[in-house]
């Protein structure tokens, strides 16, 4: 669920400001996945705060998600510790957090490069972090490639495979929204 702090955005609702964002993180996955299925809004038995889950059906089926946050300010760093907490226990491969882009001066992954809340404590994994232009929140703006960018690359969680049982049971009887044919 997308949690909104800015809510005066001119001309969009909530709802359809929050659309915008997964298409374009949703598009970004897909390009980056050799042969994607992706699933927007998945109702997955169990597992709250999924906007978008994708799958790499090339190679081990890797599960990604995506998990989107629209602010209108950069988190402190106990607001990012609270954002990422509900990511950190979802059991998928690939963990990422989706935020507005907030400055033209730093690059964000600069911003992110001594966060080690990003980490899993095990030291195995590492939340991935999508920057998206806060201007498609915006009725006028136009959705493009450069929308929105990987900043932080994702390292491979561990994932127990009992955990893994609702979201395969999910990924058995859904159709996805987007997907590559072969």
């Amino acid at each position: 669920m997308t949690e909104i702090l800015e809510k005066n955005q001119p001309g969009l609702s909530i709802k359809r400001a929050h659309g915008r964002v997964i298409n374009v993180v949703a598009d970004l996955l897909r390009k980056q996945l050799h042969i994607p299925n992706v699933y927007l809004n998945p109702k997955i038995s169990g597992i709250q705060g999924v906007d978008v889950l994708a799958v790499d059906r090339a190679g081990s089926g890797d599960i990604h998600v995506i998990e989107i946050k629209i602010l209108a300010i950069f988190p402190t760093r106990s607001q990012l510790r609270a954002l990422l907490k509900p990511i950190q226990e979802l059991p998928f491969h690939y963990k990422y957090l989706a935020l507005p882009g907030f400055s033209t001066d730093l690059s964000d992954a600069k911003k992110f490069s001594d966060y080690a809340e990003l980490f899993d404590d095990s030291g195995i994994g590492r939340i991935g972090i999508i920057s998206f232009d806060s201007r498609i929140l915006h009725i006028s703006s136009i959705i493009d490639s450069s929308s929105v960018a990987l900043t932080v690359r994702p390292e491979r969680f561990r994932v127990n495979s009992d955990q893994l049982t609702s979201v395969e049971k999910f990924l058995a009887k859904a159709k996805p929204d987007m997907e590559v044919r072969i």
